[in-house]
């Protein structure tokens, strides 16, 4: 049974590689420069003063009217020179003091808050992390796909630096497969592609409608699963991107995958029952698959497991769990090495995949202090390996 369910994971994401494949080179679509929507980028920020400058200065550089930009940099508890850096690249700060209720999660709900109390109008709010470095053409992308009649659109979310390690090369190759892949292909299907966390708009009606109150690990999850059960999806822009350096270590992403996997665990505790019996309930596919693709196990513990099935089938002398197993794991090496080629991966990403056993390994490892109850409770900041340049990474 066990074996059957991750043999049916990569099925289920050999499918969105097919389907990623019929839309990842479709054209772009022109936007006029007229009737532009009024956008404010929102940039939460803990402790970034290394990074803040870049961050804002990739928004300035949008090909976007610039008098349609409102950039306000929310600099939440900070206790480093995050916003003077930032009043110094010439955007709107906010500084907010709260020990109690920290991370991004509480900063932007009391920044929503502020801004909807304000008299300047706006029509969608764009929320960027403070490490991230935006495409020229993000605002561009997100306005065409807004004005489309999407309420929630996410762009392309990369790693920016696969050359600087193996490690690094490994995360890569997690987010392609990740934001890339499996985002293409669920919006080819037709259903709701997540949010990624950052690079991602709202417009002003569903912020007003279903208010931003996302305050969990993982509050981007949270957040969507709650537009996805209000009958809301959200809509991939792969023409457009963010990028983010991200560490050159395995133990140096070790707090950040806790939190990630924590987080993961509570959304499916809180809505994957909810949205499955919602969706059957009103036969709504959106709402059944976004409850369902949060119990597809990471690639690390798919190969964990079918490597360990294999081996229990040998000694058992079940060939018929050898073989299931053995096809789970080909299956996955299918969806792997095709999902980076179609991302047009760079050759180190591939020679990072030997180190694939010693990230299992630390994968497996962290699953067992979670269910051990030994994850984290509350959101703690990843520590930045700067600097590092974000520019030209895709």
């Amino acid at each position: 049974m066990f074996q059957s369910a991750l043999a049916l994971s990569t099925g289920y994401l050999l499918v969105l590689l097919w389907a990623a494949r019929t839309a990842m080179h479709a054209p772009a679509r022109q936007v006029t420069q007229t009737d532009r929507l009024r956008f404010v980028v929102l940039v939460p920020a803990h402790d970034e003063q290394n990074g803040i400058a870049d961050a804002v200065g990739s928004v300035g550089a949008c090909d976007y009217l610039a008098d349609a930009v409102r950039t306000v940099v929310i600099a939440d508890n900070c206790s480093d020179a995050t916003a003077d850096c930032a009043r110094r690249a010439g955007v709107e700060v906010w500084e907010r003091m709260d020990p109690i209720k920290r991370g991004k999660g509480f900063a932007l709900v009391w920044a929503l808050e502020r801004l909807y109390a304000e008299a300047e109008a706006f029509d969608a709010v764009v929320i960027l992390d403070a490490d991230c470095h935006a495409s020229p053409n993000m605002l561009s992308a997100m306005d065409e796909r807004l004005r489309s009649g999407a309420t929630a659109v996410q762009v392309n979310y990369v790693a920016a630096n696969p050359d600087a390690s193996s490690a690094s090369a490994l995360r890569f190759a997690g987010f392609a497969l990740t934001n890339t892949v499996r985002f293409l292909g669920k919006q080819r299907l037709g259903m709701s592609c997540g949010l990624g966390g950052t690079g991602m708009a709202f417009t002003k009606d569903i912020l007003e409608r279903e208010p931003w109150a996302a305050t969990g690990l993982v509050e981007d999850a949270e957040y969507h699963m709650r537009l996805v059960q209000v009958g809301e999806r959200s809509e991939f822009v792969p023409d457009a991107w963010v990028s983010s350096a991200v560490p050159t270590s395995l133990k140096g992403s070790s707090d950040q995958q806790a939190r990630w996997e924590q987080g993961k665990l509570q959304v499916i505790r809180r809505w994957s029952p909810k949205l499955i019996l919602t969706g059957l309930a009103k036969r709504d596919m959106v709402r059944v698959h976004a409850g369902l693709e949060w119990l597809v196990p990471p690639q690390s513990l798919i190969a964990a497991g079918s490597a360990g099935s294999a081996l229990a089938g040998l000694l058992l002398s079940s060939k018929r769990l050898v073989w299931i197993a053995t096809a789970t794991l080909g299956t996955q090496a299918i969806y792997v090495l095709a999902g980076l080629r179609l991302v047009r991966a760079p050759l180190q990403v591939y020679r990072a995949l030997l180190m694939s056993p010693v990230l299992i390994a630390g994968k497996v490892a962290l699953y067992a202090r979670l269910f051990g109850g030994k994850g984290p409770t509350s959101w703690v900041r990843t520590e930045r390996e700067m600097p590092v340049s974000n520019n030209g990474s895709r």
